[in-house]
């Protein structure tokens, strides 16, 4: 990551794998829901991934007690944050192609 460039390695690692708490979890309700064959509720599989992140955080600190939090809540809030920015740009940019 960029960050990488300016803060080393490990605060790279950090950011990664804040990213990788958040998005691993809702990458798995995302093919749960998508399936087809979800047959729990919606509202306990969000509930799953919270919890699942959660734990994620826990167990983070626990295996790498040396990271830095605001560098795995900047990682975190960039995964959290940047698909939805991206979406709305690429929307934005195909209505302005569509419309000139």
């Amino acid at each position: 990551m960029v960050a990488g460039v300016f803060r080393g390695f490990n605060t790279s690692l950090d950011m990664l794998m804040g990213a990788a708490v958040v998005l691993l979890p809702s990458a798995w309700v995302a093919t749960s829901l998508t399936s087809g064959r979800s047959a729990v509720s919606p509202v306990w599989l969000g509930l799953a991934r919270y919890s699942l992140a959660a734990a994620g955080f826990a167990v983070l600190f626990a295996l790498r007690p040396g990271s830095e939090p605001l560098s795995v809540l900047s990682g975190t809030a960039v995964a959290v944050f940047l698909p939805p920015v991206l979406a709305v740009w690429q929307q934005r940019r195909e209505n302005t192609m569509r419309a000139g």
